[in-house]
């Protein structure tokens, strides 16, 4: 029996984790692969330990809906306290990704992603009244719903003395994590999950971090889309503001981790494009940018190691099993052994069909609607799909690899379809974020 936390940075490329998260001791796995480039099916194979595509979360269904055993439940079945918490608005209750969890946090401004509490956001956008009226109006109207009163009520003064009932202002996940840590006893057998957004469009750090300003910049979908052209340094050096300000909170946050557990891996789900082959953020494709991420085991370690062994995100379910001491079915494998000459593979499944049709007609989505596949196996090897083809770079000693990866291109499913209905008062929050 161990004490384990799992911290994901969300959408923190490996450079801009290089570049400033030389500070985390322990292992740094320098050829570790994202199973996807999207968060939903990322943080599918973080809790299953397989390939999105055989657990069955993909583009047009992003809610953890498998019959498999999640990491969590396995660990609460052994007696373990499970805790979790998530800034990303997919990663919460609404979408099942509690499964297993004992307690499930959401930062404040997320708090209402809970069927219980009142959707005090929901009520600002709707309600004509503003300032104090508008929050009392606000607090009678949670009066009489159906909702959990007394935690609406204190989900919804957070919200006022943030500005967030009168104002679109939001929180900070990050500080509302540090928060739960130091709350948190110094209890044996206890499996923390954390995921962090402060590295997440829309790229807007505290003032004190801000070395530019962002400017008139759409979402990252739409700056795909669109033929104005945008400068990618200074859109770059906003999101690298955000990391450095992420790297100096989660230093924060590692000091009281490694007090509590013996056992942190930190890792991200997937990286960022800034314009690379014409598209921005990390909603279609399989370029290095994205699925190449950082990855860091820590155990004890005063200082850090580097490994350049080929392991994927999905090994992470095997490795916290196997720290557990837990039995579980996995298709991955302990990070702590010495790799395999095993391939991973990266899957990206095209675009949900209603997703298209929110686009409208514009020139580049009959591109984005194939699903791609890619590969990465020892020593440097890394071959993928594009809209223009197949691209490789590195060798390696594999056998069979392009035919492995065929195999596997096959078995991938194909959007089209209607997406996942997003649950009421999760839409505005993803919509911030530039995912609608």
């Amino acid at each position: 029996m161990a004490r384990i936390a799992v911290v994901v940075l969300d959408t923190v490329r490996k450079d801009a984790f290089d570049e400033h998260f030389d500070w985390l001791p322990g292992v740094h796995f320098q050829r570790a692969w994202s199973p996807s480039h999207r968060t939903p099916p990322v943080h599918a194979s973080l809790f299953c330990g397989d390939y999105p595509s055989s657990i069955g979360v993909y583009s047009d269904s992003d809610a953890l809906d498998t019959d498999g055993e999640t990491i969590a439940e396995a660990l609460g079945a052994a007696g373990y306290e499970t805790v979790g918490f998530s800034a990303n608005p997919y990663i919460s209750p609404s979408f099942g990704y509690d499964r297993g969890f004992d307690r499930f946090h959401l930062p404040s401004e997320l708090a209402t992603l809970r069927d219980e509490i009142f959707d005090w956001g929901e009520f600002a956008e709707r309600a004509d009244a503003g300032g104090v009226s508008k929050y009392l109006r606000a607090v009678a109207a949670c009066l009489r719903s159906d909702s959990r009163s007394l935690e609406s009520l204190r989900v919804g003064l957070d919200m006022w003395l943030d500005g967030r009932v009168t104002s679109s202002s939001g929180g900070d996940g990050a500080s509302e994590a540090l928060s739960l840590v130091r709350s948190l006893d110094d209890g044996d057998d206890r499996f923390l999950f954390v995921n962090l957004m402060e590295a997440h469009e829309p790229y807007v750090a505290p003032s004190e971090y801000r070395s530019v300003d962002l400017g008139e910049f759409p979402s990252t979908v739409e700056a795909s889309f669109t033929a104005e052209s945008f400068d990618p340094e200074r859109i770059r050096s906003c999101y690298d503001d955000c990391v450095a300000y992420l790297s100096d909170v989660y230093r924060s946050i590692f000091a009281e981790l490694r007090t509590k557990f013996d056992h942190v891996i930190t890792c991200a789900d997937h990286g960022e494009l800034f314009a690379e082959r014409g598209l921005w953020g990390h909603f279609y494709g399989l370029d290095p940018e994205l699925t190449n991420v950082p990855l860091v085991v820590w155990s004890g370690e005063r200082g850090t190691e580097s490994r350049a062994d080929t392991v994927s995100l999905i090994d992470i379910h095997a490795t916290v099993a196997e720290m557990a001491g837990v039995s579980t079915e996995t298709a991955g494998r302990d990070l702590r052994s010495r790799s395999r000459d095993e391939p991973a593979f990266t899957e990206c499944h095209g675009i949900a069909r209603d997703r298209l049709e929110r686009l409208g007609a514009r020139e580049r989505t009959t591109d984005i609607g194939e699903p791609l596949c890619g590969g990465a196996a020892p020593p440097d090897y890394y071959g993928y799909d594009t809209v223009d083809g197949f691209e490789e770079q590195g060798s390696t000693t594999v056998e069979n690899l392009t035919e492995r990866i065929d195999r596997h291109r096959e078995g991938l499913p194909r959007a089209g379809g209607e997406g996942d209905r997003v649950p009421s008062g999760a839409e505005s929050h993803l919509e911030d974020l530039g995912y609608m």
